[in-house]
């Protein structure tokens, strides 16, 4: 299969992290061109739209699923002093990130990590104000009970902005899992956002995500 072939079927087909290597690092260097642009795709930028919209000043930042980087080059946008790191599991979806770049030329992210979100996640820095994610829980990816492997990467009152793929949100029981945490006091209860994951115009347009917007409790 081309790389130009592959596309949301492939994507949602994935059943283990080994599977999203494979994918990615067939798809990371023409993602943008085949997919993104190709399908009128907005997810990442809607992401960044929200995080701008409802997170107060921060200003150290957690991309996770970075992809090819685009959230969080339209974050950098919108809030141009952030600094924002970025993990994912695919290497070749991590090189196209460390090329993207600011308004003024300088690197969109400080520091780039290759890491496995369905594992407790290590974090070489200070944890983090605010994370975001756009993309990263849908069909084949990670599942509600990855969402447990973030909350150590932030910092007292730290804020999350997480899509996660309507369709998926519901069969995969976000909702209880979300509930859950809230119980056990590790979360505030969230506000939950849709938001349209393509442009109007797009072959896939009506299909949404919701976002999860909630801040970890000290």
């Amino acid at each position: 299969m081309s790389d130009d072939a592959l596309g949301l079927d492939e994507a949602y087909s994935v059943k283990t992290p080994d599977d999203n290597r494979r994918l990615y690092a067939k798809w990371a260097a023409t993602y943008e061109s085949s997919f993104v642009d190709a399908k009128q795709y907005r997810y990442p930028k809607a992401i960044a739209e929200v995080f701008n919209d409802v997170i107060p000043p921060v200003t150290r930042i957690l991309d996770i699923g970075t992809g090819t980087g685009l959230t969080g080059m339209y974050v950098t946008r919108l809030r141009h002093a952030v600094v924002i790191d970025g993990m994912d599991i695919s290497p070749e979806m991590l090189a196209q990130a460390k090329l993207k770049t600011r308004e003024d030329g300088s690197a969109v992210y400080r520091a780039l990590y290759e890491r496995d979100l369905t594992k407790a996640v290590p974090n070489e820095n200070a944890p983090y104000e605010a994370l975001f994610s756009s993309g990263t829980f849908t069909h084949g990816h990670l599942g509600p009970e990855c969402l447990r492997n973030l909350l150590p990467l932030l910092a007292n009152d730290g804020w999350l902005v997480v899509g996660v793929n309507n369709e998926h949100f519901e069969s995969q029981g976000f909702a209880g899992e979300l509930d859950s945490l809230v119980a056990l006091g590790a979360i505030q209860t969230p506000d939950i956002k849709r938001i349209d994951v393509y442009e109007p115009g797009s072959v896939h347009y009506g299909d949404q995500a919701r976002v999860i917007i909630t801040r970890l409790i000290n």
